[in-house]
């Protein structure tokens, strides 16, 4: 079964005698991941003990939660998070995406109760807890928040583990966030940076840390870019990564609008930064198989589909 794969995507199965891990395959076809990442205006981690279900809204700390998507933050992703400490109650930590980089929040609560009133009144509010029972939490400013949900993909629970707890050896002391699915498991490891909301693929700890202290070469750490919180998914993330490679760590630390066109032949991506705006095109690229994972030829398997950029255009130049 190959649900309506073009002829150069089936090309790209494994062989029929092998069942490979999702994300061995993807890195073996050389699958770019941008386009793949969270599009949200804020992010809410909600502590969940381990072990989590599958879907991890099945667990009762998240009950209420499951249906958000829209809250008075704008578009918002929920994700269940492995408790960080042994005290008691339930953390939750808010990053919203601002200006620039982001902004964020963070309570403790108590009781079950708590929990659905939090999750009932973010939808139309930021909540405000005058009872001595919440406690104000501040969350870590600098953090990388990796996807760890065996339950969902073992590519995330084990190659997503090996990352977190690799990281934590090398780096004592670096706030590793572990959490559920945030899609695009055959990139395993993925992991989101704060503050600059990038996700992040096919990961090691040398290139993570690289990231967070903003030392690697964006050009060469492109590939590895699933994209931007603040951008659309699909062409809108892709023409962000574009002027990412363009300015560098710079564009984290500047202002950005971006605007989505269909074109004839693609896509035309505004990108205001800085008030200046960037013109770039995207077309379609490549089909891709995403393959089931162990399974035998990856099958079934569904088409994805990469982007290619055509043309930047710089703020000043002409478009004709």
């Amino acid at each position: 079964m190959s649900s309506g794969l073009s002829e150069s995507a089936v090309d790209l199965l494994p062989s029929g005698d092998t069942s490979p891990k999702c994300s061995t395959h993807a890195r073996q076809i050389a699958t770019d991941p941008c386009g793949t990442a969270i599009s949200a205006h804020a992010i809410i981690l909600v502590e969940v003990p381990l072990p989590w279900p599958k879907p991890v809204f099945d667990h009762p700390l998240l009950k209420g939660f499951q249906s958000i998507s829209e809250t008075s933050l704008g578009t918002t992703r929920v994700l269940a998070m492995i408790p960080r400490t042994e005290e008691p109650g339930t953390e939750i930590l808010v990053y919203q995406r601002d200006e620039v980089g982001m902004k964020s929040w963070g309570l403790r609560l108590h009781s079950a109760s708590q929990l659905v009133k939090f999750a009932s009144d973010i939808q139309t509010k930021i909540p405000q807890y005058p009872d001595t029972s919440a406690e104000k939490v501040n969350p870590p400013e600098l953090a990388v928040v990796v996807c760890t949900q065996g339950s969902h993909d073992i590519c995330c629970g084990s190659e997503g583990a090996r990352l977190a707890n690799e990281l934590e050896r090398r780096a004592p002391g670096l706030n590793v966030l572990r959490v559920s699915h945030t899609g695009g498991h055959r990139f395993a490891p993925t992991a989101m940076t704060i503050p600059d909301g990038r996700m992040w693929a096919y990961l090691d700890p040398e290139t993570t840390l690289s990231i967070l202290e903003l030392t690697g070469d964006p050009s060469l750490l492109s590939p590895k870019c699933r994209g931007w919180l603040g951008a659309a998914t699909g062409p809108g993330q892709v023409a962000e990564r574009a002027i990412f490679e363009q300015l560098g760590w710079e564009l984290d630390l500047l202002p950005r609008e971006l605007e989505v066109r269909e074109i004839e032949f693609g896509w035309a991506v505004s990108i205001w930064v800085a008030r200046q705006e960037w013109l770039v095109e995207v077309r379609r690229g490549r089909e891709v198989p995403t393959i089931s994972c162990r399974a035998n030829g990856g099958l079934p398997a569904k088409p994805s589909y990469e982007y290619i950029v055509t043309e930047i255009h710089p703020p000043g130049e002409l478009v004709t």
